[in-house]
């Protein structure tokens, strides 16, 4: 490894790693590559090397792969390939010079952004603002599978969605990842009543986080079970963002009502009863996770897990998150075994 006076190292870092990669955008079976010979890239002063234990697959990783030519003004090569991945929960094998607050060795849960090489890789360079230490009563896996989708539910209730005690709450897409930690983040924020769809396989499944009241989107509609104008903030996990231009403008508040949706981008109206549609992209933070780790700590929040998959079948996980199936978070297990 190249050497870096401003860094404190661990002895046991390797060379070179293992890490996926695309070089160019296409077809997931196609561009998918597992490349075993990826140099360690220098650390600077605020960044720390995690080895990397899980990491948690979403959606927006194929999405990159397959639709990047659309989503980003950049494309990968065989010279310059690019990393995929953004949750990582691992141990940190080098820190920066000037990061003071995290120790060689520590267990920790990140997300990174994307200027971060992928988490679906051996090891990988994060900036450790976005770091927090892993609580010992989550594994692993659990932890990879908290960062993004728990910092994506959390910003969109408080940051976005303004959540304060007493209010009500409606998340469209209960068993998603999201939609599952939204529920418990909602309920241990004192919300008092949080409503959440689903659909009939996965009621039980949905009730099980504390839902007050679950709605089989098969047999009803929710505008049709909620009462007019009862609600103050709609948390869309990516399967109704249209809905803002009808059927939330029946159940939103006046004036005080939030539309907070990750879903496809849409041209929104003019709320009639003075909403406010907020469409947003998660940012990472380290101050977020920390608060989601108390959340954890206090028996709050747990985390779903779908399913676990070996590091060499990363292509078998994400078939698995495209079915749209997935009940929790599906997971690659890079440090097989992996321990709280």
């Amino acid at each position: 490894m190249a050497a870096n006076t401003n860094t404190t190292y661990a002895a046991a870092v390797p060379a070179t790693y293992r890490a996926y990669v695309h070089e160019h955008f296409g077809e997931l079976a196609q561009e998918l590559k597992l490349r075993t010979d990826v140099p360690q890239e220098t650390l600077k002063n605020d960044q720390v090397r995690i080895h990397v234990h899980a990491a948690a697959i979403n959606p927006i990783d194929y999405k990159l792969i397959e639709w990047g030519a659309r989503m980003l003004p950049f494309a990968p090569t065989p010279e310059r390939p690019f990393r995929i991945g953004f949750d990582v929960a691992g141990v940190i094998a080098e820190l920066g010079s000037d990061v003071t607050d995290l120790q060689v060795g520590d267990a920790v849960l990140a997300m990174g952004d994307f200027v971060t090489k992928g988490t679906f890789a051996e090891y990988v360079v994060i900036d450790a603002k976005y770091v927090a230490p892993k609580p010992a009563k989550l594994s692993f896996q659990h932890a990879a599978g908290l960062s993004l989708a728990g910092q994506t539910s959390y910003q969109a209730l408080v940051a976005q969605g303004q959540l304060q005690q007493g209010h009500r709450v409606l998340v469209l897409g209960g068993s998603s990842a999201t939609g599952s930690l939204a529920i418990q983040i909602a309920k241990a924020l004192g919300a008092s009543f949080v409503a959440a769809t689903t659909s009939t396989r996965n009621v039980e499944f949905v009730q099980a986080f504390g839902a007050d009241r679950v709605i089989d989107y098969t047999t009803e509609k929710w505008v049709d079970v909620l009462d007019a104008n009862s609600i103050d903030l709609i948390f869309d996990c990516g399967v109704e963002s249209a809905s803002w231009n009808d059927d939330a403008q029946r159940v939103l508040k006046h004036d005080t009502g939030r539309f907070v949706t990750i879903g496809q981008e849409i041209t929104p109206i003019e709320s009639p009863v003075g909403a406010t549609y907020i469409r947003f992209r998660t940012q990472p933070s380290g101050a977020d996770l920390l608060v989601l780790t108390g959340l954890v700590e206090r028996d709050e929040l747990r985390v779903p897990i779908d399913s676990v998959f070996g590091f060499e079948d990363l292509l078998g996980a994400f078939k698995s998150v495209k079915t749209g199936r997935s009940r929790g978070k599906v997971i690659l297990e890079v440090v097989a075994a992996a321990q709280p």
